[in-house]
């Protein structure tokens, strides 16, 4: 069975059960649906049933830890063919004799086991039904969905952003919003806090704060480092907080990234997002909600970002919009930059960095090859999604994260009501997410 393909009728048979309404949920038909959809012999149905019941319980209650192992679901794969082990970049996956085990002092959240294990066991929390609950009553209180610079052409070659914008708003979202218009507030604040450290004698500075998994990376396995990280909140958890200052609403943010749900329930970030979204979950939403994109029109763009806000979706691209930032605050400040493609790469570059044997005054860390763009939660290849992410960036009106008059005006008018730093201090313990 593809584990893609199960997955996929599972989330949306739970989806088209939440909109109809349906009280109590009948868990037993929905299973009964499931295997039948996916599983043409009878014994297979029969096997597969406990695991189809154990997925759809993920799916429905909110006490779940974030990466959960359906031990039915495993095939204990033979030592040198685990994938999971394989693809883990911290080797904080555990094989026992009753399956995998998560060592949470090593796991920084990346979701490389959720996409690389071949069964389907290994699964990441989802708030896909809880997304699904809110947007029937989002007449009641407004859902708003925020999404990712990586989101282009992920829903298709055909899909614009402007036709997805109108494909959201129809599933029942009362807005959307470009997150890269957070980034250009982020990068105007890194460009600043670069400027300040610098003047004061510092020597090196890291970001991206917009990846969680590299943050986890640093205060995991470099705690002495996180003085040199930037002290703002990634753009993802910046947009939610700014939203929240104009009003009560809930906020859904929209990507390819699973380390994302882990950031959005961190106990000091978790008053900014509602729920998380990787961009499958959201094809597959849009998909069970029967949205016709292609009869969509091109009538509500997107049009809050920079072109710099817009190419943080790719490695090399926090470097570029806060050199350009910096230089027009401080031209006399040279960026000297180097970046981390990928965790194995940044772990390199950040034991160098402990030596003292980098030759450079800044660092870009992306959990992901190629960046977000290469996140486990994307639909299209990484080198398709960053010319896409390019392109798109380039019909920005505004280049310089300075000069985005829209973000400039959301900071005017609601910037004193929220806080955009992180608290972060060296050397101590990170505060872990409700698992």
């Amino acid at each position: 069975m593809n584990k893609s393909l199960f997955t996929e009728r599972i989330l949306i048979k739970v989806a088209q059960a939440i909109r109809s309404g349906q009280k109590p949920f009948d868990k037993q038909r929905l299973i009964d649906e499931i295997t039948t959809d996916c599983f043409a012999d009878e014994e297979e149905r029969k096997n597969w049933r406990p695991i189809v019941a154990e997925r759809i319980e993920l799916l429905l209650t909110d006490e779940r830890t974030f990466i959960s192992h359906i031990r039915n679901a495993c095939r204990h794969c033979e030592e040198g063919r685990r994938r999971c082990t394989h693809v883990c970049p911290t080797d904080a996956i555990v094989h026992t004799e009753d399956g995998v085990t998560i060592d949470w002092d090593r796991c920084i959240e990346c979701g490389r086991c959720v996409d690389g294990c071949i069964s389907g066991a290994i699964v990441a929390r989802s708030d896909f039904a809880q997304v699904a609950s809110l947007l029937i009553h989002s007449d009641e209180e407004p859902v708003y969905a925020i999404i990712a610079p990586a989101f282009v052409g992920q829903f298709g070659d055909q899909v614009s952003p402007s036709k997805l914008k109108g494909a959201l708003l129809q599933l029942g979202f009362s807005g959307v919003y470009e997150v890269a218009m957070a980034a250009d507030i982020i990068t105007s604040r890194e460009a600043e806090e670069l400027v300040e450290r610098f003047h004061r004698g510092d020597k090196f500075m890291i970001t991206s704060c917009c990846c969680p998994a590299f943050m986890r990376l640093v205060e995991k396995t470099k705690p002495a480092l996180v003085e040199l990280i930037s002290n703002s909140v990634s753009p993802m958890i910046a947009l939610g907080r700014l939203l929240k200052a104009r009003e009560e609403c809930k906020v859904v943010f929209i990507g390819p990234c699973v380390a994302k749900k882990a950031e959005a329930r961190r106990p000091e970030l978790q008053d900014a997002v509602d729920c998380v979204l990787t961009f499958k979950e959201t094809d597959t939403l849009i998909r069970a909600a029967e949205v016709d994109i292609a009869s969509i029109g091109e009538d509500v763009p997107m049009e809050d970002a920079s072109h710099d806000g817009r190419i943080y979706a790719r490695t090399e691209g926090v470097t570029t919009a806060i050199s350009r930032a910096v230089h027009r605050i401080d031209p006399t400040i040279t960026l000297n930059a180097v970046h981390g493609d990928g965790i194995k790469e940044c772990m390199t570059l950040l034991k160098l960095v402990e030596q003292g044997k980098l030759a450079a005054n800044f660092m870009e860390g992306m959990g992901c090859e190629g960046g977000c763009v290469g996140g486990p939660g994307t639909i299209i290849p990484r080198d398709k999604g960053r010319e896409n992410a390019n392109s798109f960036a380039e019909t920005s009106a505004a280049v310089s994260a300075l000069d985005n008059h829209k973000a400039e005006e959301w900071m005017l008018e609601y910037g004193n009501k929220v806080d955009l730093t992180t608290g972060r201090k060296a050397g101590t313990k990170p505060v872990e997410a409700q698992r």
